[in-house]
């Protein structure tokens, strides 16, 4: 699935794929993001990565949350068309979406779970 990270980001003429300071998480957020249906409360996506690092964790660590927080929040929409992700309620919205152009890519090619 992180290849698929990379196809989008190239499609979209973005510069994520090389990027030297591109977060490894953000292809972990878009998979649990995937496999959610495109959207979710951001408790239960990062929730998912922590249980996809370590089977059997109930809950990511306080570290893991203010990274992949930080992950999300770097490649979210700010009125860019290039975001991968949005907050789907708008500012201070908890529930977070693949961004339409993102859900779009993925949706096209079949790869939604």
């Amino acid at each position: 699935m992180a290849e698929n990270l990379v196809k989008l980001a190239d499609s979209r003429d973005a510069r994520l794929s090389r990027a030297p300071d591109a977060h490894p998480l953000v292809a972990e957020i878009v998979e649990a993001l995937m496999a959610l249906s495109g959207e979710a409360h951001r408790d239960i996506v990062i929730d998912r990565i922590a249980q996809g690092r370590h089977p059997g964790a109930r809950a990511a660590s306080q570290a893991l949350r203010d990274e992949i927080l930080r992950a999300f929040h770097a490649h979210c929409e700010t009125g860019s068309e290039r975001a991968l992700f949005r907050l789907r309620f708008g500012e201070g919205s908890h529930r977070w979406a693949l961004a339409p152009a993102a859900m779009a890519f993925i949706t096209a090619r079949g790869e939604m779970c």
